[in-house]
């Protein structure tokens, strides 16, 4: 199975087990999504990737909810720190998306903290919607078109502080800035070249999704851009 094939089926389990829940009335926790998703991730990433989740601890430094990391036959790897945010479905928000504690706001705490470790930040965001209500702008070109792949889904650091001046976190005014979660880590684009973490590195430095926050050096750009 193709990394991308995986993020595909991991986001529709997304969409679908959120769409129950709406339906039944019930809400699902954003820890019960991200343990699944980890767990899928390590049956199945088949020495390619390597995932790793925080403690509530760990969180509260780093701002991370779980970590991915990328490999191939160079030996290089690639790393990406993740903050997950799910829709709160009765009110249509990601209620939770600017959250701070007595270390700070949770975003700047993701930002610099992996900064220091080399890695790229991102917000995936656990999403379903009534699509009779809502469409997104972005459509996806390389894959066959499905709401689905939403289910997963990143928002760029630029547009999370963006969103922070105004405390914009509902689904109207996120909606548009979506982008499926397999579409930055596209492994089919002839454009881009090397293994598994070029491809990765080169997808989401040209796709913007590491944000004017993130100071990259040039040495760990030179490791995987080509």
């Amino acid at each position: 199975m193709k990394i991308t094939e995986l993020l595909l089926k991991n986001s529709s389990w997304t969409w679908n087990r959120l769409r129950e829940a709406r339906n039944l009335n019930v809400q699902i926790g954003e820890e019960s999504i991200t343990d699944f998703l980890v767990l899928n991730l390590k049956k199945h990433g088949m020495g390619k990737v390597d995932v790793k989740s925080f403690t509530r601890h760990e969180e509260a430094v780093n701002g991370a909810d779980w970590e991915l990391w990328f490999t191939g036959p160079s030996r290089k790897w690639f790393g990406v720190r993740i903050q997950a945010k799910v829709i709160k479905l009765k009110t249509e928000k990601f209620e939770h998306l600017h959250y701070s504690n007595k270390n700070g706001m949770q975003v700047d705490l993701l930002i610099n903290d992996s900064a220091k470790n080399d890695l790229i930040p991102l917000y995936c965001m656990y999403t379903n919607w009534d699509v009779k209500k809502y469409s997104p702008s972005y459509k996806c070109t390389r894959c066959k078109p499905s709401v689905r792949w939403f289910g997963n889904s990143l928002l760029s650091l630029n547009m999370v502080k963006d969103l922070q001046k105004n405390s914009h976190s509902s689904l109207s005014k996120v909606i548009n800035h979506l982008r499926p979660f397999h579409c930055a880590f596209c492994e089919g684009s002839k454009t881009l070249k090397g293994d598994l973490p070029q491809l990765v590195f080169q997808s989401l430095y040209y796709n913007n999704f590491f944000g004017s926050d993130k100071k990259l050096n040039r040495e760990f750009v030179d490791r995987y851009l080509k």
